[in-house]
């Protein structure tokens, strides 16, 4: 490699580095709050496309009412714990739909475990 070309190098690599302490240090806190929006967002977006496939019934409804109850108590939580707390309620959704029918046990279940988990 030549001089100059090594120069130019090290001399780009420390300015990028200059700017990206700079963005992180002046919006860091801007810049993370929108990207834990947009997971939580892509997160209950995704669930709410799985449950539309589900067979329309009543019992789809009672989802759709308790998964909205689910994406309200995250919006109080902490970014992590949110997260923790919407992956333990899918794999509960998940394990019940299976089959792709619901009944009002499981929904109660489902509804219970979530109050459960979020106190």
């Amino acid at each position: 490699m030549k001089k100059g070309c090594f120069l130019t190098s090290i001399i780009i690599f420390t300015i990028l580095i200059g700017t990206s302490f700079y963005i992180i240090d002046k919006y860091g806190d801007d810049i993370l709050f929108f990207v834990k929006g947009r997971v939580l967002e892509m997160t209950t977006g995704t669930v709410d496309e799985y449950i539309e496939k589900l067979a329309k019934d009543k019992d789809k409804e009672q989802l759709k009412i308790v998964w909205n109850e689910l994406k309200n108590n995250t919006r109080d939580m902490e970014f992590e714990e949110g997260l923790n707390y919407i992956s333990v309620v899918l794999k509960k959704i998940d394990y019940y739909t299976k089959d792709s029918s619901l009944t009002n046990e499981e929904i109660n279940s489902i509804r219970e475990f979530a109050e459960n988990e979020s106190e």
